[in-house]
């Protein structure tokens, strides 16, 4: 068994950005498909894909959009907006190794972690730090900036973006980050074939950061392992590579909350407690209902005639959940 895993972790992650994680509605695009660069990623109306860059940092993109990956090499990550909207949350960056995105005439540097929101020639920092193309100009969190020709504007966000695209990064970041605290419990619980943990290790060569993927055979899809404590812009927490090499890397007790909703496992027969996710201040609700045909594993809604188990509500005839109307994410990836 183990070496089968081992061969799919190496055919499914390759040394490459672009590796797609989830895709919901129509799109142009498999899960699981390794996209190579200049490839067109498109997508229709009510529909997304997740795709990853590098460990910690996923690529969200929105309904009725084009995105191309003009580079898919990790020590150089380049992503362009043709069309419509994306998001990009990266738990981890090197500042020696940024990650450039190009929408309209603007092109920026994405040199810290955080949650950066792209469309029309403009980038919003949600969270973290942006640097112009250039390096002449700093964006910090709150801030926006927009091309206009060859020059540029700079100012405050004056509303925080709750679009479709908002709402459903926030769904997939709650699931990303349930499925992390699953795949500690499996760790210590001796669920052994649950999650396999595959270490990044091109990327650790390249960059040396310690994050990396974990993959869930049972639910299809990654999430990652940070190097350290990390919570997400979204709110949620996601457990260390310190602390599922048994070394704690913050107390348990601040990421453990009474009476927090438990991911539903079959039993393991084990006592250790259940990890489980944190959402913060920022985080939006919970998952709602709504009716989405669809296929694939996650934390996606009541399913009656799909495969995986749920969370949330909604009759959901093969596919996810809603969240405030906005489509159900995957536990780590899937398709709806």
């Amino acid at each position: 068994m183990l070496p089968v895993i081992f061969f799919l972790m190496q055919y499914m992650v390759s040394a490459k950005a672009g590796l797609v994680n989830y895709v919901d509605g129509q799109v142009n695009v498999r899960l699981h498909e390794q996209i190579t660069a200049g490839t067109p990623i498109e997508t229709g109306l009510q529909s997304h894909v997740e795709l990853l860059l590098n460990p910690g940092s996923f690529l969200r993109i929105g309904e009725d959009s084009q995105v191309v990956l003009d580079s898919v090499e990790l020590s150089n990550i380049a992503v362009r907006i043709v069309k419509g909207a994306a998001l990009i949350e990266a738990s981890d960056i090197d500042k020696q190794i940024p990650i450039r995105v190009t929408t309209g005439n603007l092109q920026v540097l994405i040199v810290s972690s955080g949650a950066y929101r792209f469309s029309d020639g403009t980038a919003l920092v949600l969270e973290g730090r942006l640097r112009t193309a250039d390096k002449s100009r700093t964006i910090k969190k709150g801030r926006q900036i927009t091309s206009f020709g060859d020059s540029y504007t700079v100012g405050n966000i004056v509303v925080r973006p709750t679009g479709e695209l908002d709402l459903w990064s926030s769904q997939r970041s709650e699931a990303l980050a349930k499925a992390n605290a699953l795949a500690y419990h499996d760790r210590y619980s001796g669920n052994a074939y649950a999650f396999w943990y595959y270490p990044y290790y091109p990327y650790w060569n390249v960059y040396s950061n310690g994050s990396a993927w974990i993959y869930s055979p049972f639910l299809t899809g990654f999430t990652f392992i940070p190097r350290g404590a990390y919570r997400s812009y979204y709110g949620y927490r996601f457990v260390s590579i310190g602390a599922f090499a048994g070394i704690s890397a913050f107390p348990a007790h601040s990421w453990i909350t009474a009476g927090a909703p438990h991911p539903q496992r079959p039993s393991t027969g084990s006592t250790s407690p259940h990890p489980t996710v944190v959402p913060g201040s920022r985080a939006g609700g919970g998952f709602g209902g709504g009716h989405q045909n669809g296929s694939g594993g996650g934390f996606g809604g009541n399913r009656t005639g799909g495969s995986g188990g749920g969370f949330g509500g909604g009759g959901h005839p093969g596919g996810g959940g809603r969240m405030g109307g906005a489509r159900g994410g995957g536990h780590g990836g899937g398709r709806r």
